[in-house]
């Protein structure tokens, strides 16, 4: 069999989908020379890559550098389950294209989310092996998703927002839009947002954003507290970091769980009172929790002030503030 017919063969697809799959799996091992097998290293090398910033590399000693720099950042093998859809390829003498669809889910932290990206890959048949000459990737774009979300500039200027942001801002008391530019409903408030907003940028860059990948538990974005409007509900935002970019997300998007489990676990709360505490960090009114716990509205507000007297704060923008604060 001559190589032309090997090329052909299902056997060379079986390998090159390999070489595919041990280039993910083997970073998620953080297996270096593993890694270092799926790759031909020379001149011709080239890699885009936007999975969280634009990167591209001109050589393969700078893709290297840049891929080991987020091994060392999370040194620890990642537990992941890993999935390809819809690949294609295309062999024309010793050289392939694959195109393909991959979703990385971690098995070891259920609240992360998916890692899902299109990839190109130019791969070349020399010395026995199949190896890739040429990386393209894009992570999904957080402006996929169908919640309320609004990119902003590091000066909190609007550069896009998606119908349902266009939809919750008429409706939500914590953010408005003035002039191009996104801010708090109150100017007491907008300085929390805009320090937000400004530290969030800092961590657009690949390796700050890798960097805060891993202490964040797979997802860069954090919560900020506005205030209260006038029934005395939360206002609360999150900033998030993604495909390079930084988005306010609000709306129904707040989780605090974690946080939440902690201060009970700390203050010894009882179950009704970490619920009033979930509830009321969920943007509920006082009435609206009662109501969720099937209470009164004084037993909600003896269960609050109880919360209240245990953690040491004087009102619920204290309390989430404290929330918000604990590392998960």
């Amino acid at each position: 069999m001559n190589m032309s017919e090997y090329l052909n063969l299902p056997a060379a697809r079986d390998a090159i989908r390999q070489v595919l799959e041990a280039d993910i799996k083997s970073y998620l091992a953080r297996d270096r020379d593993a890694w270092l097998e799926c790759w031909v290293n020379d001149s011709r090398f080239r890699s885009i890559m936007e999975c969280g910033t634009m990167q591209i590399a001109h050589s393969f000693e700078e893709f290297r550098l840049n891929v080991f720099d987020a091994m060392d950042t999370e040194p620890e093998p990642v537990k992941a389950e890993v999935r390809f859809e819809n690949l294609e390829i295309e062999i024309s003498n010793n050289v392939a294209w694959a195109t393909y669809e991959e979703t990385v889910t971690s098995t070891s932290n259920p609240r992360a989310a998916p890692n899902h990206s299109h990839n190109f890959r130019l791969l070349e048949h020399a010395n026995g092996a199949w190896r890739i000459l040429f990386h393209g990737c894009w992570a999904e774009s957080l402006r996929d998703i169908e919640s309320a979300a609004i990119e902003v500039a590091e000066d909190g200027r609007v550069l896009w927002m998606n119908r349902a942001a266009q939809s919750e801002l008429k409706n939500f008391k914590g953010l408005t839009v003035s002039n191009g530019t996104l801010r708090a409903s109150k100017p007491s408030w907008n300085s929390e947002l805009r320090n937000a907003i400004s530290g969030a940028h800092r961590l657009t860059g690949f390796g700050e954003f890798n960097r805060a990948k891993s202490s964040g538990g797979g997802e860069v974005q954090f919560p900020v507290v506005l205030g209260e409007n006038t029934d005395g509900a939360l206002l609360l935002c999150w900033v998030k970091v993604a495909d390079g970019r930084v988005y306010i997300l609000f709306g129904h998007n707040s989780d605090l769980s974690k946080q939440i489990e902690i201060l009970q676990v700390i203050y010894a709360l009882s179950k009704s009172q970490a619920e009033i505490v979930r509830l009321i960090a969920n943007g509920l009114e006082i009435a609206e929790a009662a109501d969720a716990l099937g209470v009164s509205k004084n037993t909600a507000r003896t269960h609050l002030r109880r919360v209240y007297e245990k953690v040491g704060v004087r009102s619920q923008i204290e309390l989430l503030r404290l929330i918000v604060g604990f590392d998960t």
